[in-house]
């Protein structure tokens, strides 16, 4: 019983973990461009690839973070993320200059991974088996939504009233003091080792179950899920940091936060629907029916031109944002199992983070070329539907409980 209490204490910290460092590290990035692009006059362009920096850096951090994290303590990871990140915060009221940006958002990067998906991902798939993996997955990423809904109004009112110089100081305070505290009471000292009962009462997990990380990594699966996955954030990434430009130009400010709000709770409702689904729904199917609902929204978006039909467009891609987020780890200790799952899963981030990079990059090019956002959007409806193909083309989930070596 004590076993179980703590691992849904784990559940409990990581969401609040995830509200913050998403709030802050994803859904603000689109409130940060608008406001640097506003007061120190940056192309959108140029801060496009400053944010694509950001999960550039963070990606291969990721690969540090996942082996700090069965090496040590955890919460010295997350601690030490919360820290770097939150001073990388404060700094960006104080660049004058876009290399000043392009140096501080890299600094975030590393921060913002050693308190993000990774550690919780990890830390959540070591601790849980069965259907209860995607029930405390469901519930603890519910935090990357929550952190639109509460985070982005915040930040983008204290930006407003306060200007970026005096706001950054205080959002780089509650990015630190909104992480570490949480992590230090609700994180073990040391994750549950496998070989002892896990956290559902089920049997012995042994380490050694699951696929050898060589084997995963040349899998067709994870190949095609990799890629499928390059071209999801892609679309979706870029478009959630246009997403408060877009609606700003189209109607106002005031409407482009409400709708950043409202795609953050679509995502939580989605979610919870969502990991209802996976109890009888395959997480694979799960993922082609989300896929469909974000080229639907992406492709609203493109052409919305009215406060009513912008909104209902980001509700519709909101309800695919969160379980496109939460599945991927999910399929892949679904295929291969938790014998080197930190390893396959980090890896798998940093091939994503080419399409989280690049989205911004592209949609704030295809802007400024075009003077609109209406070819950059429709681009990321078509990217959806290509990535409905790869991972269609990558076949059954492999058995993640087979042990495969190579």
């Amino acid at each position: 019983m004590a076993e179980r209490s703590s691992g849904w204490l784990l559940v409990t910290g990581l969401f609040l973990i995830m509200t913050v460092s998403s709030g802050f590290g994803f859904y603000c990035l689109s409130v940060f461009m608008n406001a640097l692009a506003a007061e120190k006059g940056f192309a959108l362009s140029a801060i496009s690839g400053a944010i694509g920096l950001v999960f550039v850096v963070g990606g291969f951090a990721g690969l540090v973070v996942a082996r700090l994290i069965e090496r040590f303590d955890p919460r010295y990871v997350i601690c030490g993320g919360a820290l770097i990140g939150g001073a990388a915060l404060t700094l960006v009221g104080r660049v004058d200059e876009v290399w000043q940006l392009y140096l501080v958002y890299a600094l975030y990067g590393i921060g913002n991974s050693g308190v993000s998906l990774i550690p919780g991902t990890v830390l959540i798939t070591r601790r849980f088996s069965g259907t209860r993996r995607s029930v405390a997955m469901a519930l603890a990423t519910q935090g990357l939504s929550a952190g639109g809904v509460v985070i982005t109004p915040f930040a983008a009112l204290l930006i407003e009233t306060s200007g970026l110089a005096g706001a950054m100081p205080l959002i780089g305070l509650v990015f630190f003091f909104g992480i570490a505290p949480v992590a230090w009471l609700t994180v073990r000292p040391m994750p549950v080792e496998f070989g002892s009962a896990a956290v559902d009462g089920t049997d012995s997990l042994p380490r050694s179950r699951g696929w050898e990380y060589g084997a995963a990594i040349r899998s067709r699966f994870f190949v095609l899920l990799t890629s499928a996955y390059v071209l999801i954030m892609l679309a979706q990434v870029g478009a959630i940091t246009h997403q408060f430009t877009l609606i700003s130009g189209r109607v106002d400010a005031t409407i482009a936060a409400g709708s950043v709000s409202l795609l953050a709770m679509s995502s939580v409702a989605g979610r919870f629907l969502g990991g209802w689904m996976l109890t009888w729904m395959a997480a694979r199917k799960l993922t082609l029916g989300n896929l469909v609902l974000q080229a639907i929204g992406l492709g609203c978006l493109s052409v919305a031109d009215g406060a009513a039909t912008l909104l209902f467009a980001s509700a519709v891609f909101g309800f695919s944002v969160g379980n496109l987020l939460m599945l991927q780890p999910l399929l892949l200790a679904e295929a291969f199992g938790v014998r080197d799952y930190g390893r396959i899963y980090s890896l798998s981030m940093l091939l994503t983070m080419i399409g989280v990079a690049g989205g911004p990059v592209v949609l704030g090019i295809l802007h400024d070329l075009t003077g609109g956002y209406l070819l950059s959007f429709l681009m990321a409806a078509f990217v959806s539907v290509f990535a409905y193909g790869a991972l269609i083309s990558s076949g059954p989930v492999p058995d993640g409980e087979a042990l495969q070596v190579g």
